[in-house]
């Protein structure tokens, strides 16, 4: 007979602790508080110790019933947890949850949140945004903002200590170690010369032409990413390539297809709230810092055409045309380019 049971004779007059009906057949000691209990009341934990429903732990993570000898909790959030559903934090050696563990890409450990912003594999800065308009208004205000992916090793202090960068951190899609993702404030035109200035410094240890340079266009109900969609159409190879752009590369990540707007895999991410983004554009760094000044030129001119025109009011062909002229107006000529 197994400890804490009593046999069917004992149990004839017994009723449960839990419910008042008599106990048929054998009833069971609770482990915790020794109340005598039916079938139903009982719960049975991993261990082998019985417990009734009052006492009764169940780890929030996967549903099973735990003892009290045997039940653990978050740290951090207070939930129940059995050992095989809980993680010790690396740093602090803290119990804690799934929803609570942080996990380090690069080394793999778990992290309670408050170590996980100390850990030294990780370095994340929030963008912290700020009008370039703010307390002077203007009717139709053009900004741009670029996410510059840098693959490698490089000058880190420079970048951050610049007042055009918002925020910084690690990308899933950079795979070298000292590999990190900058985003800029929202600039105006007159930023321009500062950002190529920046992106013309910018020198990693490793072949950076795998990275990214998404670039943010502010958003107007004129901005539809069908009217981009054609701008972009009109544009060849080698004009692509001169603006730093890839749809014409064939790449999976920036493919350009009427209608398809959404995502990480499309030249014209519609999704977000503020702005368009460009996923077509290359990384920005010393290699491709000359396109980036046509590049900006040429978004900043085809967005002020777009705002000219109501909607429905342009033809296909009439954004084709306008296109191909801010390509060439935003191009220099071939002996005013540099490292081409």
């Amino acid at each position: 007979m197994a400890t804490g049971e009593t046999t069917i004779e004992e149990s004839k007059h017994v009723t449960c602790d839990e419910c008042d009906r008599p106990i048929q057949g054998e009833g069971r000691k609770c482990h915790e508080c020794e109340a005598y209990v039916c079938e139903d009341c009982t719960r049975e934990c991993g261990c082998g110790n019985d417990m009734c429903v009052e006492c009764n732990n169940i780890c929030d993570e996967c549903g099973s019933n735990l003892c009290d000898e045997c039940v653990y909790w978050c740290n951090r959030c207070d939930h129940a947890l059995c050992d095989e559903c809980s993680y010790w934090c690396a740093d602090c050696d803290d119990r804690i949850c799934t929803e609570c563990a942080e996990r380090c890409e690069e080394c793999d450990d778990r992290f309670c949140p408050s170590c996980f912003e100390e850990h030294e594999c990780v370095d994340i800065r929030m963008a912290a945004y700020t009008n370039p308009y703010q307390g002077r208004p203007v009717r139709e205000p053009f900004t741009f903002g670029l996410e510059i992916e840098v693959g490698g090793w490089h000058d880190t202090e420079r970048m951050k200590d610049s007042s055009l960068i918002a925020g910084w951190c690690t990308d899933g899609s950079l795979h070298h170690d000292g590999a990190l993702e900058y985003q800029t404030q929202p600039m105006t035109m007159d930023d321009l010369p500062s950002i190529v200035r920046l992106v013309s410094g910018i020198d990693p240890d490793n072949d950076n032409s795998q990275a990214g340079g998404h670039m943010h266009v502010s958003r107007t109900p004129k901005q539809t990413p069908s009217r981009w969609y054609w701008a972009l159409t009109a544009l060849d190879k080698e004009q692509c390539e001169k603006l730093n752009m890839r749809h014409m590369t064939n790449s999976r990540w920036c493919e350009l297809t009427h209608g398809h707007y959404n995502g990480k895999a499309t030249a014209i991410n519609d999704q977000h709230a503020a702005t368009i983004e460009f996923r077509t554009f290359g990384p920005w760094w010393k290699d491709t810092a000359n396109r980036l000044a046509p590049a900006v030129n040429y978004m900043h001119t085809m967005w002020r055409f777009f705002q000219r025109h109501p909607l429905y009011s342009l033809k296909r062909d009439d954004i084709i045309r306008m296109s191909r002229t801010a390509c060439r107006n935003a191009i220099p000529a071939k002996h005013e380019e540099v490292n081409a």
